[in-house]
């Protein structure tokens, strides 16, 4: 998968969404590197995540990029104004003419006026929590929800983002995430408690 991606940068990505109005924020393993201003690993491809109900707002800013519906494993192309399929799906875009694709925008899932977790919209908070702006000025989906959702059946590129970063949350962010991967990957909530316990010791 990872040769189909081209090593878009942050800067570039950026560049590409200066004329965004709609909130959107870097995700994925590039967010949590910029949050704490270090590149931890090599990254792949890069990502963004944004509100579901802004696609349509977002993307006539984006007419340089050809798009395709990833969904249930396959692409399919995406034309300008056409409605887009009900979730879950992402979208990949790459500018006209090249091979690779560019980037990645995830959507997010909002419920009674709050954000909502895309695998259990019981799982909420307030919409001005969903994107923060890190030390340094980059928009990037808040670290608790970057988290949460590597929570689920991580890959060991996962994990590692996870020993370096939930260290790095205050006791808000930690509490929350903690509270809710019992509730919605009670399965992983033994080796989140693990790592906890792991930086607790190291930082007694």
């Amino acid at each position: 998968m990872s040769s189909r991606w081209r090593e878009t940068s942050p800067e570039e990505l950026a560049g590409w969404l200066s004329e965004a109005t709609a909130p959107w924020g870097i995700a994925g393993g590039w967010a949590l590197d910029l949050w704490q201003g270090r590149v931890s690993r090599r990254h792949s491809d890069i990502e963004i995540s944004c509100f579901l109900a802004d696609l349509p707002a977002l993307l006539p800013r984006l007419a340089g990029f050809e798009v395709a519906i990833a969904r249930n494993k396959q692409l399919t192309p995406h034309q300008p104004a056409a409605a887009l399929p009900p979730p879950p799906f992402s979208l990949w875009l790459r500018r006209h003419g090249e091979t690779l694709w560019d980037f990645e925008i995830v959507a997010e899932a909002q419920a009674a006026g709050q954000w909502a977790y895309r695998r259990d919209p019981s799982i909420r908070r307030p919409l001005t929590d969903t994107f923060i702006r890190t030390a340094s000025g980059w928009p990037v989906i808040a670290p608790e929800i970057q988290l949460l959702y590597k929570c689920k059946q991580p890959r060991d590129k996962d994990l590692l983002d996870l020993r370096r970063y939930v260290p790095a949350l205050d006791a808000t962010a930690g509490l929350w995430l903690r509270s809710d991967v019992a509730i919605v990957h009670p399965e992983f909530l033994p080796t989140l408690l693990d790592i906890e316990a792991l930086h607790d010791g190291d930082s007694g």
